[in-house]
C-alpha cells in the first residue's frame, strides 16, 4: 500500500457504517439533531433546502430529523438523515476518515487502479430484520420508512434519493453500484431512472437480450465510502464493489441476499431486494433534478420488490438534488473529479496534470476545468480530447496553466477571456449523448422527451493556456501586499478571505526598462522616467497613430 493512502485512510478513521458516519460528524460539530416533527411530504427537505441557499458552505450541516411524521399523522421506527453525506466538502471527507492536508484525488486514484476483493459474511446487521414472501408488506412494505417528498409543490410523490442500486453483468458477473432515482409507486414496487450508457442500463439491456428480468438490491444508508464509489465515474469493467472496499482501505464486508442473486453491503441500513421488468416500462417522474429544473414524465424501469430487510431501528438517509449547489452537485464534483484526475494521469500518460474541478454552478456534470503544467506544445489538446473522450455527456472543457485557481469560477472567466482566442483555441465535436440536458431535448405534453439534435449534442473543448509569454499580474507586487496584511492587521480591519490571485506574478515577458521604471516609482522618481519619456518622442504618421501596430 503507498504511502499516500496510508496516511489517509488508516482503517480506524473511516467509519464502517453509516451509524459511526453520524457519530463522527456529531463529534465535529457537523451535525444538526432535530428533535421537532417534521412532516416528510412538506417539512424536511425545505427546511435543509434553506442552507444551501443562506449559507456558506462551510456553515452547513446534516440534518438528523428524529421525529418524522407523515402528513397523516404516522410515526415511524427510526430517524431520517438528509445532507449527512455531502452537504459540505468537510462532511464528504469526514465519511473517507481523511486527515488535514491529504490529497483526495490521489486517494480515489490509488482505490481505482487497486481494487480490494469483498469479504463475504454469513450473517449481517443488514438483515436483522427480514420481510418476504407472506411477511413482505406486512409492516408497511417501502411505507415503513420516512420517504420524504424532495421538491413539494413539484414532484409526484416520494423519491429514493441517496439509493444505490447493486446489478451485475448477467454475463460476466462484475458489479455495478450506482446512484439512481427512485420513485415509490406501491408498498412493493419502485422505479428506478436511468438508462444506457449508465452501467445498470447496459445490464438491463443484455437481460432484454436473454429474456430474464434484470435482479437488483437497493442500498440505503451505506458506509459513506460505498457511496462515493457508487457516485465516481468507474470504467464498466470495474467492479464497485471492490473499488469501494479499496477506498476504505480494507476489503467491503458484504452479504449474500435473500431473493436475489446479489452481494450486498453488510453494515447498510435498508436493503430492498427484488427484479426489475425488462419487458414493460411504466411512466416515471416529475422530479426536481440537479441540472435545476423539474425532469418531466418518461418511461422508465420499475421493480417489483421481493424482499425487505434492515437493521433495527434504521436510518432512512436522503440526499438534496435540485437547484445547484446542491448535495448532490457537491458529491458528483468530488467524484467525478477523482475520476476524471485518475484517468488523465494514469491513464493517458498526462504528466503535467494538476488538478480536475466539475464546478456546482453548472450541476457539476456540464463542465470540466483541468489545470495542467505545461511540457510540451502539445499538452492542452492532448487533454482536452482525452478528457472528451471518458464520458459522453460533459459539453464544456477548458483546461488552462498553473498559476489559475479552477475551483474560482472568476478566475476561470478571467482566464479564458485573456488567453483564449476563438478561432483558435476552441474546437467542437460532436455525435455525443445528452444527460438530462433541456438544451438538446424538448420536453412536450404530446410527446413526451424529443431529442433535438439528429447528429447528437456535443462538446466545446477551450484551451485557455497562455499562448506565448504575458506580462505580470496586474496587482502590487508580493512584498507590497504582505506589507499591506501586516498594516491591516494592525489596524485592527475585519478578517480577511483572500483569494488568488493576492498579488502580481510573472508571466514571461517583464523587460529590464519595465523593472527599473516600476523600482524607480516606488523611490518616487517618476519625473525621470517623464524626462527619459520625453527624450524618446517620435514623429507621429498615418502608420504610427500609437498604440500596438
Amino acid at each position: 500500500m503507498s504511502a499516500v493512502l496510508k496516511s489517509a485512510l488508516r482503517n480506524g478513521d473511516v467509519p464502517i457504517d453509516f451509524r459511526e458516519h453520524i457519530q463522527n460528524l456529531r463529534a465535529r460539530d457537523l451535525l444538526w439533531e432535530i428533535d421537532a416533527p417534521l412532516a416528510i411530504e412538506t417539512e424536511a427537505h425545505p427546511l435543509v433546502r434553506l442552507q444551501f441557499r443562506g449559507l456558506k458552505e462551510d456553515q452547513r450541516r446534516g440534518f438528523l430529523i428524529k421525529n418524522p411524521r407523515s402528513v397523516d399523522g404516522r410515526s415511524f421506527g427510526g430517524d431520517l438523515a438528509i445532507g449527512c453525506l455531502a452537504a459540505s466538502r468537510r462532511i464528504f471527507e469526514t465519511g473517507l476518515g481523511m486527515q488535514p492536508g491529504d490529497n483526495l484525488l490521489e486517494i480515489v486514484s490509488h482505490a481505482l487502479r487497486n481494487p480490494l476483493a469483498p469479504e463475504i459474511l454469513n450473517s449481517a446487521p443488514c438483515q436483522e430484520e427480514v420481510h418476504m414472501g407472506a411477511t413482505l408488506t406486512e409492516h408497511g412494505g417501502l411505507g415503513e420508512f420516512p420517504i420524504p417528498i424532495s421538491t413539494p409543490g413539484y414532484d409526484n410523490g416520494p423519491y429514493t434519493t441517496f439509493s444505490h442500486w447493486v446489478t451485475k453483468d448477467p454475463e460476466t458477473g462484475i458489479y455495478n453500484i450506482g446512484n439512481y432515482r427512485g420513485q415509490v409507486k406501491a408498498p412493493d414496487r419502485i422505479g428506478c431512472f436511468t438508462y444506457p450508457p449508465q452501467h445498470l442500463g447496459l445490464h438491463w439491456v443484455k437481460c432484454k437480450r436473454l429474456g430474464i428480468p434484470l435482479e437488483a438490491a437497493l442500498v440505503i444508508g451505506v458506509p459513506p465510502y460505498v457511496s462515493y464509489a457508487a457516485n465516481a465515474k468507474i470504467p464498466y469493467e470495474s467492479d464497485e464493489l471492490q473499488v469501494a472496499g479499496a477506498l476504505s482501505g480494507r476489503p467491503l464486508p458484504v452479504v449474500r441476499a435473500k431473493t436475489v442473486d446479489l452481494l450486498v453491503p453488510a453494515y447498510a441500513e435498508i436493503v430492498i431486494e427484488g427484479k426489475i421488468s425488462t419487458t414493460e416500462l411504466e411512466p416515471e417522474a416529475p422530479f426536481g433534478e440537479t441540472h435545476g429544473f423539474m425532469s418531466q414524465p418518461v418511461n422508465a424501469y420499475f421493480m417489483e420488490v421481493t424482499a425487505i430487510t434492515h437493521r433495527k431501528r434504521p436510518t432512512w438517509c436522503s440526499i438534496l438534488s435540485q437547484f445547484p449547489p446542491s448535495e448532490s452537485t457537491r458529491l458528483r464534483s468530488i467524484s467525478f473529479e477523482a475520476s476524471f484526475y485518475k484517468h488523465l494521469k494514469y491513464d493517458c500518460n498526462i504528466a503535467g496534470l494538476i488538478d480536475v474541478h466539475f464546478p456546482q454552478q453548472t450541476s457539476a456534470y456540464y463542465t470540466c476545468f483541468i489545470k495542467i503544467k505545461r511540457n510540451t506544445k502539445s499538452d492542452p489538446w492532448q487533454t482536452l480530447y482525452a478528457a472528451a473522450a471518458y464520458d459522453a455527456f460533459i459539453k464544456v472543457f477548458v483546461v488552462t496553466d498553473e498559476d489559475v485557481d479552477i475551483h474560482d469560477p472568476e478566475m476561470m472567466l478571467w482566464a479564458v477571456a485573456t488567453r483564449a482566442m476563438p478561432h483558435r483555441d476552441m474546437r467542437t465535436i460532436d455525435g455525443r449523448m445528452s444527460a438530462m440536458d433541456f438544451s438538446a431535448i424538448q420536453a412536450s405534453e404530446a410527446e413526451g422527451f424529443k431529442y433535438m439534435e439528429p447528429n447528437g449534442s456535443s462538446a466545446i473543448l477551450i484551451n485557455a493556456c497562455r499562448p506565448w509569454a504575458y506580462p505580470p499580474v496586474a496587482l502590487p507586487r508580493k512584498d507590497f501586499m504582505e506589507n499591506a496584511i501586516a498594516r491591516w492587521q494592525e489596524l485592527g480591519l475585519p478578517p480577511l478571505e483572500l483569494k488568488k490571485p493576492w498579488h502580481g506574478y510573472d508571466l514571461g515577458f517583464w523587460s529590464e526598462q519595465c523593472e527599473r521604471e516600476a523600482q524607480m516609482a516606488v523611490e518616487g522618481r517618476h519625473y525621470e522616467i517623464g524626462e527619459a519619456a520625453r527624450q524618446r518622442r517620435v514623429k507621429a504618421t498615418d502608420e504610427n497613430t500609437g498604440g500596438v501596430s
